[in-house]
């Protein structure tokens, strides 16, 4: 008898601990995509400086660069989840991040789309296709580490900070970080229109180790982002000034040039962009869209 009532008290538990969580919603789904190369590239000898000869290859493998993937998307009551990987790279995992509903809002602890990855067209207008290449449109950051708050129409994240040696022209440098970049994002409606500006602030300093002096290196990207639905329709538009974008991490920065040391201190470059897109939907498996963009920097060095 003794053994039954324990039994049951164990049976009883596990209800007792069952019941809460048979009470909240759970869910798992799966997604995915395989993706090959099969390519045949016959480079003609003007290609490359120095051949002599024409050079034909076959391209055969598994798609890389991040076309490949597989996910699985968590939810459990108020907590949501996503795991997102790669078939192989030295970065294997391209999202994998946890968020809690809290009521008001939401905070996000992971990897995952940084708020200041606002695209704006359907491929990312550029002369290769693809996505961005910088012309016009803001689309830098891609997926970070990042603690991140969502509330209203406000998004505010902590993200790792892209603090790059170099700068300096010495032997022997280090970057210490203090403060991780910050970005924000506020979603603004009137009447249809949607009006999304943008702001990032990072700081670091490049220590030169001989000396133990540091070296600011201050870089933001501000801007504005307005989308306008017209019937079956849209017009994108969107505006941004950068101050050295690619110390800021910007991956799709076209300028070339770093900041610059000139012995007492940082030379910056600044930028600037702006980009128009209109489309439509013609049904749900075709659309139309066309779209100019301009991308300028500027940098402050003798003889660019």
């Amino acid at each position: 008898m003794r053994k039954l009532s324990v039994l049951l008290l164990a049976v009883a538990l596990v209800v007792a601990f069952t019941v809460p969580a048979m009470a909240a919603e759970k869910s798992v789904s799966f997604y995915g995509r395989v993706w090959m190369d099969t390519f045949i590239e016959n480079d003609s000898k003007e290609y490359n400086t120095g051949y002599t000869t024409d050079d034909t290859d076959l391209r055969w493998d598994l798609n890389d660069n991040g076309t490949s993937r597989f996910g699985a998307n968590f939810k459990w009551g108020d907590m949501s989840a996503n795991t997102e990987i790669r078939p192989y790279s030295a970065s294997m995992y391209r999202q994998w991040w946890a968020a809690w509903n809290f009521g008001g809002g939401s905070l996000l602890v992971g990897h995952t789309w940084s708020p200041l990855y606002i695209n704006c067209t359907i491929t990312g207008q550029s002369h290769k296709g693809g996505s961005a290449s910088g012309y016009g449109f803001w689309v830098g950051d891609l997926r970070q580490a990042q603690i991140r708050l969502t509330t209203g129409g406000l998004t505010l994240a902590l993200v790792e900070p892209n603090a790059a040696t170099g700068v300096v022209a010495a032997t022997g440098t280090e970057t210490d970080t203090t403060f991780p970049k910050i970005e924000a994002t506020y979603a603004l409606k009137l009447g249809t229109i949607s009006l999304v500006p943008f702001f990032s602030y990072q700081t670091y300093d490049e220590v030169v180790l001989a000396t133990d002096k540091g070296y600011d290196i201050d870089s933001h990207v501000v801007g504005l982002t307005v989308r306008v639905p017209l019937g079956p329709g849209y017009v994108n538009a969107q505006v941004y000034q950068s101050k050295n974008p690619k110390e800021w991490g910007d991956g799709y920065y076209t300028g070339g040039f770093a900041a610059y040391f000139d012995g007492t201190g940082i030379k910056e470059v600044t930028g600037m962009g702006y980009s128009m897109t209109a489309g439509m939907k013609l049904s749900d498996t075709m659309s139309f869209e066309v779209g100019y963009g301009v991308a300028e920097y500027e940098v402050d060095r003798t003889g660019t």
